[in-house]
């Protein structure tokens, strides 16, 4: 019997390597290292996309492309849908939390209940999630491995890069606040609090969920690899001109499959969809994630 080993990933934009070409992805580069020990090759199997939520409590929408973020399908429905003999896959790499949060609620500072809604889905849920993947994959030698966030924006970060994002999501600096002090520094706080609570939760669920396959990759990342950080950010972020321009080597691809996934109407939405490479791992954050997945692998 060939000496092969398979790959599966199940998660979100950042598993799935927004805004990266297919051989930049970290899910990529994890094939391509483990290649020389494997004679009867590496196989990757994609189930990972844009936007999707873990989904614990169940999931609606239309599921889209990898590229164009949406909810489904869910972790969950990613995990249930593989049928390709999963008691064979020798590594399941996977993550979920940030979109049942949602991204928008953690860079909202008028939104209360952070903490909970980050112990509801990293714990929670994720918890929920391991339950059904392990049971799933069910080789004794398969490893899971549960990838961590990072803070999207650090006090590293330059304000104006933070208020562009910002109007991404259709949140605007009242008048009456200071800019930076007011507004940006309690948004700072809360990419903090994510990362830092998210880590926490992910692992408790880990350790809750009793499989000693499971493992918890942090991301490594610092406040200097924040987006809009020069010179050391490992995240994409917009060209802050008046268009906020997408950096990323795939928007032009992404942008006519946002149009056909958002109507004339959805406007936010598709200029959301054109721009969802913003803080997301650039071809450097990918590198990373990938050296520390391959130090959990023997």
């Amino acid at each position: 019997m060939p000496n092969n080993f398979r790959i599966v990933t199940l998660g979100d934009s950042i598993i799935w390597g927004q805004g990266l070409l297919p051989e930049e992805k970290f899910s990529t580069l994890v094939q391509q290292a483990l290649l020389p020990r494997f004679p009867g090759g590496v196989t990757l199997e994609n189930l990972a996309h844009s936007g999707a939520i873990i989904g614990a409590g169940g999931a609606t929408g239309t599921p889209q492309v990898g590229e164009v973020p949406a909810s489904r399908l869910s972790i969950i429905e990613q995990c249930d849908s593989f049928a390709n003999s999963p008691d064979t896959v020798d590594l399941v790499l996977m993550n979920g939390g940030i979109n049942d949060v949602s991204v928008a609620t953690i860079l909202n500072p008028f939104v209360l209940g952070l903490d909970a809604r980050i112990a509801h889905a990293c714990h929670d849920g994720m918890l929920a999630l391991l339950k059904k993947v392990t049971a799933k994959f069910s080789k004794p030698s398969c490893k899971i491995l549960v990838t961590g966030y990072y803070a999207i924006m650090s006090g590293k970060s330059d304000p104006l890069g933070i208020t562009k994002i910002l109007s991404l999501f259709g949140i605007a600096v009242p008048a009456f606040l200071d800019k930076e002090a007011d507004f940006v520094n309690p948004i700072i706080k809360r990419c903090e609090e994510f990362f830092s609570g998210s880590t926490q939760q992910l692992q408790q669920a880990i350790a809750d969920a009793g499989d000693a396959r499971v493992a918890f990759v942090p991301s490594g990342f610092t406040d200097d690899n924040a987006v809009f950080v020069p010179g050391t950010s490992l995240l994409w972020g917009l060209d802050l001109t008046d268009d906020l321009d997408p950096l990323d080597p795939v928007a032009a691809q992404r942008r006519p499959l946002c149009n056909l996934a958002h109507p004339p109407l959805e406007v936010l939405q598709r200029e959301q969809c054109y721009r969802a490479s913003a803080g997301h791992p650039n071809v450097q954050g990918a590198v990373q994630f990938s050296q520390q997945i391959l130090q959990q692998l023997p």
